[in-house]
């Protein structure tokens, strides 16, 4: 099991320090806190203990998520070094490589007519078909949480959006 550094708001909290998880209820307690919540900007999740990019001491990954509660969707996009993949894995990125969540494509799509974003200040959206149901989302965190890699719930999609 991984610690989770989560960046989202809530009350006082605007983001700019995190919510440490390192259990999964304590997951699930933010996970409600989240969708009780507004988000202006997506949630960003980082796996505690990972290396780090010199000389900013950045980390070398970054999972963030949008959603929308009304519609029951969420969308997630994650960038990382490939030694982030689950060993089965294989990437023809290089080093660092970003992508987008994917429902398989034996699960039913989403069509939520919803815009989620990647960025909201730029209005970077996620592809339509990025639109993934808030249960899977749960499912998604939890593997990221388990494992600190890649979660293989979902079919990923490599985009040049980082």
């Amino acid at each position: 099991m991984h610690g989770l550094l989560i960046y989202y708001f809530s009350g006082d909290n605007r983001a700019d320090e995190p919510i440490t998880v390192d259990s999964e209820a304590a997951l699930d307690d933010v996970l409600f806190d989240i969708l009780a919540n507004s988000q202006p900007h997506p949630t960003v999740v980082y796996v505690q203990n990972r290396p780090t990019v010199d000389p900013t001491e950045l980390p070398d990954h970054q999972l963030k998520f949008d959603l929308d509660i009304q519609h029951d969707v969420a969308a997630v996009h994650l960038f990382g070094p490939t030694g982030f993949l689950p060993d089965e894995a294989t990437s023809d990125a290089e080093d660092t490589a970003a992508w987008i969540a994917l429902p398989r494509q034996t699960d039913t799509r989403v069509s939520s007519g919803v815009t989620l974003y990647i960025d909201r200040d730029t209005r970077t959206a996620f592809p339509e078909e990025a639109t993934l149901p808030l249960n899977l989302l749960r499912e998604l965190l939890h593997e990221f949480m388990r494992t600190g890699k890649r979660p293989t719930c979902v079919d990923w999609q490599q985009t040049d959006i980082f």
